[in-house]
């Protein structure tokens, strides 16, 4: 079985990126960030390394790249270093002082849930996470941990302990063309956690569209709508105008249905044949609501995320409607 969490770039000589990205949010919900390491190489193989930063707060982004020697990732376990900068599942540590910003200390990870893996289900890609020539890799890493630490962010201290957070990770070549990507683990009145993401997805000259959810509240309740197993993504709507989507996924064990609102947001980079020169705007305090039915239509779990992230990458201007998929 594939650890994707683990560097998988070793052997590659161009068109590829890889990057884990860590969200984090303060027990009091007035601090959120996430940070994003990673390394990328262009079309003619020059290689960089970088480390993203958004601060939901004040809307501010920022990218420092490094040279590619500072970067070093293994591949038996996870571990990334760049420069005196660490990030792993047990926590992170940040010293990074540009023109732009600066952001420093130490955050430790403690209860971490990290996602389900087995032979039936490798990862959040299911079968398509194990196919070669995928434009992009999508894996899930952690779903939910606790945060003890503090970060100094532009001078100011950020206070995370007893916060909560979320690791995930893309690699391949590009991002999707257009995706819209859900992720939510700061619901009223419990913990849970809730993925989405649908794209159209290139592969072997061929497009389709794709989706896949995973809910869980940590407490027995699990579920998983994906294309892989025949679920279907139906009432589908997203405005890009408005910054919202809306949708009802139906599966073997129920139904889920959810709303998404956008938040202020900031500019991210993102990887197009290695080159990480794409913008895509991306909010850390969307708010998502979701309701949770069994076969019977009973509902066994609905509540309200306000510190969601979310992006929506689609023409400017488009409103999307159809009735399933």
């Amino acid at each position: 079985m594939i650890k994707q969490a683990y560097f998988q770039g070793k052997n590659k000589k161009r068109r590829y990126f890889e990057g884990w990205y860590f969200k984090c949010i303060s027990a009091d919900r007035k601090h959120a960030i996430a940070i994003i390491p990673g390394m990328a190489i262009d079309p003619q193989g020059n290689r960089q390394a970088f480390i993203q930063v958004i601060n939901a707060v004040t809307g501010k982004t920022w990218y420092h790249h490094f040279p590619y020697p500072e970067f070093n990732a293994k591949t038996d376990r996870f571990d990334v270093e760049i420069e005196n900068n660490s990030f792993n599942a047990q926590g992170l540590s940040l010293n990074v002082g540009t023109a732009e910003g600066s952001i420093k200390g130490r955050l430790t990870f403690h209860n971490s849930h990290p996602f389900p893996k087995g032979l039936r289900h490798p990862g959040i890609m299911g079968p398509f996470g194990i196919l070669p020539f995928m434009e992009c890799y999508h894996a899930i890493i952690h779903l939910y941990h606790e945060i003890k630490g503090d970060i100094e962010l532009d001078g100011e201290i950020l206070d995370f302990n007893g916060g909560v957070g979320y690791i995930e990770k893309d690699y391949g070549r590009s991002f999707p063309k257009t995706y819209l990507w859900l992720q939510a683990s700061h619901f009223d009145g419990g913990n849970a956690s809730f993925v989405f993401s649908r794209a159209n997805i290139p592969f072997l000259g061929m497009a389709f569209p794709g989706f896949f959810a995973y809910f869980t509240d940590f407490n027995g309740i699990t579920r998983r709508f994906a294309t892989y197993n025949f679920s279907r993504l139906e009432k589908w709507e997203v405005d890009t105008t408005k910054g919202t989507c809306a949708g009802e996924l139906e599966g073997p064990n129920g139904a889920l249905a959810f709303k998404a609102q956008m938040a202020s947001g900031g500019r991210l980079r993102a990887p197009v044949d290695g080159l990480m020169d794409r913008e895509i705007v991306e909010s850390i305090t969307a708010k998502v609501w979701l309701r949770l039915t069994n076969n019977q239509g009973d509902v066994i779990f609905e509540s309200i995320s306000s510190d969601a992230g979310m992006e929506i990458c689609l023409e400017e201007g488009v409103a999307v409607k159809q009735e399933s998929e």
